[in-house]
This record gives structure tokens, C-alpha cells and sequence, in this order.
């Protein structure tokens, strides 16, 4: 029963997501107003709104104007709810609740608009310094931080804004203070092998051109995702692997 409480907060929350991340980028207030349809703008109804539920009942289309449900507000409660299970399975905390949140946040917001909100991004990282500070700030965690953000800015530098843009450097920035050293090597390396590795796919799938940009942020956070749950391990096996070679 707890379990199932758990995954249902999360499709709640990730419902609460897809609205917040519409409205940020169009310019609306994400607590104020009645939820709508994007399409035809008509208010929705509570069992229109119902997380996961509705868009399977609805059959993906909007009860008053027919126009397709994007795929991705089911795609996004389903992740919310199943990372929620996963924090309180694993390592339950509120802060890593929030962080969470804030991470689907920003993936879903590049995504779909190519911007990494700064009204996401500033108090994920205030949240974090307060969480460090509770703690015990570390050196490594601060070093993560501000060598990973210096690092994306030098990138933006070096392409002049075509390669990366300033979000992914306050996005790094937030890696680094959330994960600290090493997990945020793991977390870089797997978001730039898993970038590299997509768009080489869409590439010869004509589905992009090398001029395209494609948003990095989302490799990010799912650098982080993977790097927050399994980044010990994977640094300790790949540490191993490279001793046994020398």
C-alpha cells in the first residue's frame, strides 16, 4: 500500500510537471488559473485530469477538440511515478524527492523548447547548498560544481553559444553540487556517450543535419539520474577495469 501511495503521488507530481514546464515557456503563471487544453484552449473538467488515467481513457485525444494528447505527459507521470518509488525504495529523503522533480522539470522543458528554466534551476541549486550546508558542505562537492560549470562555459566559449548554450552551464553547475566528485565524471561521460550516440542515429536517419543543435540537457539529467543511483559502482568497476590493464 505505501509503495502504490508513492507511485501515485508521483503521477500526481508529474502531472503538476507538465504544467509547470507549459506554462514557464509561455509566459503564465504555473499556480494560477484553471488547467486547459494547449490546442483548443478549453478549460478541462477534474476527470479530464486524472494522471495517466485520462490521456488512456480519452484514447490521446482531447475530449473537445479530438487533437492528439502529446505522448509526453503520459511518458512524464509514468517516469515521476516510478522515480518517486524509486527514491523511497532506495534513498528516501525529501531533498532527493525535490531534486528529482526539479531534474524531470528540466529535461521535459529542453526537450520540448530547447530552455533550461532559471526558475527551475536557481532553487534546485539553492536547495542543494541548503542540504550541504545541513550536512556538511564538502570540498569535493563544491569543486564538482564549479569545475563542471566552468567546464560547460569554456565549451560555450569555444563554439561560440552554437554547442552549448548558458543553461548547460548552470545545469552542470547543479550536477556537480548534487553529486560531487567522482559520480559527476560518471554523469558527464555517460550524457556525452549517450549525446554523441543519438545524434549520430538521427543523423543517418536523416532525421537531423550537423547543423542542427539538439538539446543536451536532457543527456544531462539522465547522466545524473543514472550517476545518483549507480555512479559508486560504476566508478569503482571502471577504476578496476583500467588497474587491470596496467
Amino acid at each position: 500500500m505505501i509503495d502504490c501511495f508513492f507511485f501515485v503521488f508521483g503521477l500526481a507530481i508529474g502531472s503538476f510537471i507538465n504544467c509547470l514546464v507549459y506554462r514557464l515557456n509561455h509566459g503564465l503563471s504555473p499556480f494560477y488559473g484553471r488547467s486547459f487544453c494547449p490546442e483548443c484552449k478549453h478549460q478541462l473538467v477534474w476527470f479530464d485530469n486524472i494522471p495517466l488515467l485520462s490521456f488512456i481513457l480519452l484514447g490521446g485525444r482531447c475530449r473537445y477538440c479530438q487533437k492528439k494528447i502529446g505522448l509526453h505527459y503520459p511518458l512524464v507521470e509514468l517516469g515521476a511515478g516510478i522515480l518517486t518509488l524509486s527514491i523511497f525504495t532506495f534513498q528516501f529523503s525529501l531533498y532527493n524527492l525535490l531534486i528529482i522533480y526539479a531534474l524531470i522539470a528540466i529535461f521535459l522543458s529542453d526537450f520540448l523548447y530547447m530552455t533550461i528554466p532559471d526558475a527551475i534551476v536557481y532553487p534546485a541549486i539553492g536547495l542543494t547548498f541548503l542540504f550541504r550546508f545541513r550536512v556538511g558542505m564538502m570540498v569535493d562537492v563544491l569543486v564538482a560544481g564549479l569545475g563542471a560549470a566552468a567546464f560547460f562555459l569554456g565549451l560555450v566559449f569555444l563554439t561560440k553559444g552554437r554547442g552549448m548554450g548558458r543553461g548547460d552551464v548552470k545545469l552542470a553547475g547543479l550536477m556537480g553540487f548534487i553529486l560531487g566528485y567522482p559520480k559527476i565524471i560518471v554523469a558527464l561521460y555517460f550524457a556525452f556517450l549517450t549525446g554523441a550516440l543519438v545524434g549520430v542515429i538521427l543523423i543517418l536517419l536523416n532525421k537531423k543535419s550537423l547543423n542542427t543543435q539538439i538539446p543536451f540537457g536532457p543527456f544531462l539529467v539522465l547522466g545524473t539520474l543514472v550517476s545518483m543511483f549507480w555512479g559508486e559502482i560504476i566508478w569503482a568497476k571502471s577504476l578496476a577495469l583500467l588497474l587491470l590493464k596496467f
